[in-house]
């Protein structure tokens, strides 16, 4: 689903918060309760000048939102903290990947920003993998940190460096690609960012914690193409090693798949 991405305004608050205050319902997702949700605070973050608000629209239905806010200590002043929401009834439709790039985007452009920053419950493993496939690094944990009414939740601190350039990394993961064919056709995405933006490949991706073979595809599937399937036959097994250089101040690395 392609979403319009435009720059919050005041009217949009109402909506926002309702959305807000119904995520929040849903352990593992917001820190704050529903009762702490307000439309006075998303109004003051939409007028903030320390940063930017936008939203995805579709069909005249605010789909999304998502804000970088400048930290405001002088030291600090190169970071941005992100905060990102796809509502009800909107996910799996690429709204938060849409949010996402333009995210980047404003802050590529920026002359402040170097580094954005986000925090993100273990429990989301979705959100996680949004994050991880637009690029950003995991770079630490906060244990227990949220209490919910069914225990504990970790805290994940992420973060994408958008400017200058840190030491290579060697990472191992493994991933799972799925071959969909018919009548001779078989079906390819293109690649939205990172190293190979641009370039066709198979629908998939990196399995992620607490996931077998078969639930990563069927969500990567969902993200990517918006299709579902009810089963898979393995084909065969592949390793390879990509040495991927620096880019963009993202780090260069070398990727054992």
């Amino acid at each position: 689903m392609n979403a319009i991405i435009r720059k919050a305004e005041l009217r949009d608050a109402a909506s926002i918060v309702r959305a807000e205050q119904e995520i929040a319902q849903e352990p593992g997702f917001f820190c704050s309760q529903p009762s702490e949700l307000s439309e006075q605070n998303v109004k003051n973050t939409i007028e903030s000048s320390h940063g930017v608000y936008f939203v995805a629209e579709c069909n005249g239905c605010i789909a999304g939102h998502a804000f970088l806010e400048i930290l405001p200590l002088q030291s600090l002043k190169h970071i941005a903290q992100l905060n990102i929401a796809v509502h009800k009834g909107f996910q799996n439709r690429r709204i938060g990947t849409q949010l996402m790039e333009r995210i980047i985007e404003w802050a590529n452009e920026s002359e402040s920003i170097e580094k954005i920053e986000l925090n993100v419950r273990a429990s989301n493993a979705q959100a996680i993998a949004l994050y991880k496939k637009m690029g950003f690094l995991e770079e630490g944990c906060l244990k227990r940190r949220v209490k919910t009414e069914i225990g504990y939740i970790d805290d994940i601190l992420m973060a994408l460096h958008v400017k200058g350039s840190l030491p290579d990394r060697k990472i191992s993961r493994t991933g799972v690609y799925g071959v969909a064919k018919e009548n001779g056709n078989i079906l390819l995405v293109i690649q939205k960012s990172g190293p190979f933006a641009e370039l066709f490949d198979l629908p998939g991706g990196g399995i992620e914690f607490g996931e077998d073979p078969n639930q990563a595809l069927h969500r990567e599937f969902i993200e990517e193409t918006g299709m579902d399937f009810r089963s898979m036959i393995q084909i065969d097994n592949y390793s390879a090693i990509t040495r991927v250089p620096a880019l963009n101040g993202r780090p260069g690395y070398e990727f054992i798949k």
